[in-house]
């Protein structure tokens, strides 16, 4: 069993109070230039699942990273956070993604596509027996903005949901989004997200915050950021606060583009040197990481013959 390490290391980070300290710029592959304002996203989706308390957390930062060049190529795809917290109550993980799409088509056909079309080892992706009990939506936009860096200060995330009886139409909540994004401004919130679902009549707040203005606690007791909806006969039936493990960009063939983040890491997992992938965002090659990349892994071009293949060089080697 693993589970002690994972949540000695969780509340170490979170609840040992790590106001103060900062994340470190990441230094490898192509930073894009932070954009702060509008983020211009039409669409999100959004997954919540568990991962088993008796789950190696070695594993984690490689499978993730695997994931990663595959999912982050698909179309539209601007931005991930993975979130990550242990439930006290029995030891498993709290895990799974809040995505920002190009359009809300975009958003839908992801779904849809990891849902039925993903299958990585011959496993289709929610049948990986280590996914308990996953539930995902897709959701249009109604607003998403960053208030500061997303490289330097997006290290912790809460999720709010709301049901909403009245069926509120898109425009209402439109005119909810000016007053709800100077909210988390004035929180010192590092970011926002105003999500709808009008299938389901559902409605998202996602926001973000940095661990040196805050902590776990301090963001999971403040009064939530859709309490103003309340009123209006939205009930509140979703309320989490966890860490983010990982923040993904745009995949870029040969693993070119830009890294993924792991401004928790340590104490959470990360994947490393020797976790059997290669990943050339984030510096590795054969001169650096010979266990984990083949000679021409990074080129764009699938080598075989190289004993290239999907498992150790996932950014060349396409499903």
């Amino acid at each position: 069993m693993h589970s002690n390490r994972w949540w000695q290391g969780g509340l170490l980070l979170g609840l040992s109070g790590m106001v103060g300290c900062g994340t470190e710029a990441p230094s490898l592959g192509q930073i894009a230039p932070a954009l702060v304002g509008s983020l211009g996203a039409g669409g999100a989706m959004s997954c919540d699942f568990e991962l088993p308390a008796s789950m190696d957390p070695n594993t984690i930062g490689p499978i993730i990273e695997r994931d990663r060049m595959y999912m982050a190529a698909q179309p539209g795809m601007q931005r991930k956070y993975i979130p990550f917290l242990v439930d006290l109550s029995n030891g498993n993980i709290t895990t799974g993604g809040r995505y920002l799409f190009q359009t809300h088509a975009q958003a839908t056909t992801y779904l849809d596509w990891v849902t039925n079309s993903y299958v990585l080892d011959g496993v289709h992706f929610f049948d990986r027996p280590y996914f308990l009990g996953p539930v995902c939506h897709a959701w249009s936009v109604i607003g998403a903005r960053d208030f500061s860096d997303v490289h330097l200060g997006h290290n912790l995330i809460r999720t709010e949901r709301y049901s909403d009886a009245h069926r509120h139409e898109r425009q209402f909540l439109e005119v909810q989004w000016p007053s709800i994004a100077n909210d988390a401004q004035a929180r010192g919130l590092s970011g926002v997200r105003l999500l709808y679902d009008r299938l389901n009549q559902l409605v998202e707040l996602t926001y973000v915050a940095d661990r040196s203005v805050t902590d776990l606690l301090g963001l999971e007791t403040i009064a939530p950021l859709g309490g103003g909806l309340l009123p209006f006969g939205y009930e509140h039936t979703f309320d989490r606060t966890q860490f983010v493990l990982t923040t993904w960009f745009p995949f870029v063939l040969g693993d070119q583009g830009e890294p993924s983040l792991w401004s928790n890491s340590p104490p959470l997992p990360a994947p490393s040197c020797g976790d059997g992938v290669c990943e050339v965002s984030r510096g590795e090659s054969y001169s650096t990481c010979a266990g984990d990349c083949r000679p021409q892994c990074g080129d764009a071009v699938c080598q075989p013959a190289q004993e290239e293949d999907t498992h150790n060089c996932p950014g060349d080697c396409r499903l």
